[in-house]
């Protein structure tokens, strides 16, 4: 963050496709500082301009950038409990359980859990939607049909454990060379929300996609303690208000822009499959039961009540 005689520049970075609502977002954070009435700027890195997610969370407790939006799966190696909200089939829906969780004491607890280990402040919770199945060749109706493919993971141990519990062989790969991997037939199948999939044109490689729902993942906002307390209150006040606005906005796109996302891809020809997801829940019991055991029954217990 650079301080200049106009007040403070901020710097973010991400890895998100142009048109992903995290991209959307923090353009649009941007933009509105254009117009800071307190002196505040942003410079955004977009697109993986200064490498993966855990490359920017590291610079961000390093002071080299002020804040990251990056997936509770990557933040979970820096930040163990966070990994909770990895558990597969943890949540109802995409709209409304999620939020009703994070907005609430819980939220609070594990943003408070992430402070308490690191120089990090969680600014807030971002979507990145409800995770699906796609692949190259098979549409996906029951765990059988994953048998033995060659899964794409992000490469956390409960992604990987999910995916071999369903039968599938899971493959962790970095999410930049997921495209060519389909294309040559080094994997079979991956798994990524539907904004996702069409921005990074997956579907070209892999036109199956399984609405199986097996995990809802956030996009933890993360930045810098010090360098956020070097905002005056005037500052911090004025970005707050900002940052609640963009916020509503980017969980508000996941939501409108699944159903656009849905019809483009099925003009494209994509074969879209609904399947029953109790063989799914079924399968992966023993994992979501083992990463209870690890991060707390009755906290996963209170996740899953939440109305």
């Amino acid at each position: 963050m650079a301080t200049n005689a106009m007040g403070l520049e901020l710097t973010a970075a991400h890895v998100n496709p142009s048109g992903e609502p995290s991209n959307v977002a923090f353009a649009e954070l941007a933009r509105r500082l254009e117009n800071s009435e307190t002196g505040l700027s942003m410079t955004v890195f977009p697109q993986g301009q200064v490498g993966g997610e855990k490359d920017a969370i590291e610079q961000v407790q390093f002071g080299a950038l002020t804040m990251t939006t990056v997936a509770t799966s990557s933040l979970s190696s820096f930040v163990p409990a966070v990994g909770v909200f990895d558990i597969p089939f943890l949540f109802r829906d995409s709209d409304t359980h999620p939020w009703h969780v994070v907005d609430g004491p819980i939220g609070e607890e594990i943003a408070q859990a992430v402070e308490a280990s690191s120089d990090l402040e969680v600014l807030g919770y971002w979507s990145a939607g409800m995770r699906h199945i796609f692949t190259r060749d098979v549409d996906v109706e029951t765990p059988a049909d994953l048998l033995d493919l060659k899964t794409r993971v992000i490469g956390s141990p409960v992604y990987i454990d999910t995916f071999n519990a369903l039968g599938s062989k899971a493959t962790p790969m970095p999410y930049g060379e997921l495209y060519t991997a389909l294309a040559t037939g080094a994997i079979d199948a991956a798994e990524n929300d539907i904004s996702g999939y069409r921005n990074m044109r997956f579907y070209e490689q892999a036109p199956h996609l399984s609405l199986t729902g097996h995990f809802f993942l956030y996009k933890l906002v993360i930045a810098n303690r010090s360098a956020m307390e070097e905002l005056s209150p005037e500052q911090r006040a004025e970005f707050d208000d900002i940052f609640a606005e963009v916020t509503e906005m980017q969980r508000r796109l996941f939501q409108e822009n699944r159903e656009q996302d849905l019809a483009f891809l099925r003009e494209q020809g994509v074969t879209i499959t609904e399947p029953d997801v109790d063989a799914f829940i079924d399968a992966t019991s023993g994992v979501a039961e083992r990463y209870a055991q690890e991060f707390g029954v009755d906290l996963v217990e209170r996740i899953r009540n939440t109305q």
